[in-house]
């Protein structure tokens, strides 16, 4: 079995242990990978399995196999990340790419002040999604929403996660080192609108420096998911 690769199939095309490939995951299997019937194969449905699959049918048309082994990942703790909605695609789909690789649970796509309005493609934004949890090996596929406005995102996560906000300030945040539902907000290009830092403020929300440096939106993202990593 090559364990370098992990593929993905959703949990409603695994059925009594028989599973169908979807047609680009079929494509690597059968055309890049050169697998065969018998072989066998690392799969997650994203909600927290990984399965052993032997291979039984492998054609043009078709890749379907069976499971013969599932190893359950615990669900992991919430680290949500409100991130401005970035209007160069390619920057946006990146961030989404490193965040759903250094462990958030999910991703708020928000239109704050300074990001403006565009039109998000959902297909694109599950396409990266599934592609950077077979990267990492992750079993939990994460989920993602799209909001209107920061203060939408507060008003709904506020009570039940600890929220933290990337913007430059004086002073240090002290992460509490627990694995309590987390929020980590960080702004589009130009960052946070001071209406915005003014309602986080209002609303509790910790500020948290990253450093003397201006930083780009997806690098910010990274930053705060290692902080919290190591809080």
């Amino acid at each position: 079995m090559d364990e370098h690769f992990l593929f993905y199939v959703p949990p409603e095309q695994i059925k009594h242990d028989r599973l169908q490939f979807t047609e680009d995951e079929a494509h690597h299997i059968a055309r890049v990978l050169r697998k065969q019937p018998g072989d066998v194969v690392q799969v997650t449905d994203g909600v927290g399995n990984t399965m052993d699959v032997k291979l039984i049918v492998v054609d043009k048309k078709k890749v379907a196999g069976e499971v013969v082994a599932t190893y359950i990942t615990p669900a992991e703790p919430d680290r949500i990340m409100a991130l401005g909605v970035i209007r160069q695609r390619e920057r946006l789909e990146f961030a989404i790419e490193k965040a759903v690789e250094l462990g958030v649970t999910k991703i708020v796509l928000v239109h704050s002040d300074h990001a403006g309005r565009m039109e998000l493609k959902p297909k694109r934004i599950d396409k990266t999604m599934i592609a950077a949890i077979k990267q990492s090996r992750r079993p939990w596929l994460p989920a993602w929403e799209e909001r209107d406005s920061f203060y939408e995102v507060l008003s709904e996560y506020r009570d039940s996660c600890e929220v933290v906000m990337a913007h430059p300030a004086e002073g240090t945040y002290e992460w509490q080192g627990d694995d309590s539902p987390l929020l980590l907000m960080v702004g589009p290009e130009g960052g946070f609108s001071p209406k915005e830092v003014e309602q986080a403020l209002a609303s509790g929300v910790k500020i948290v420096s990253l450093g003397q440096k201006r930083l780009r939106t997806e690098t910010a993202v990274c930053v705060m998911l290692a902080l919290a990593s190591y809080r």
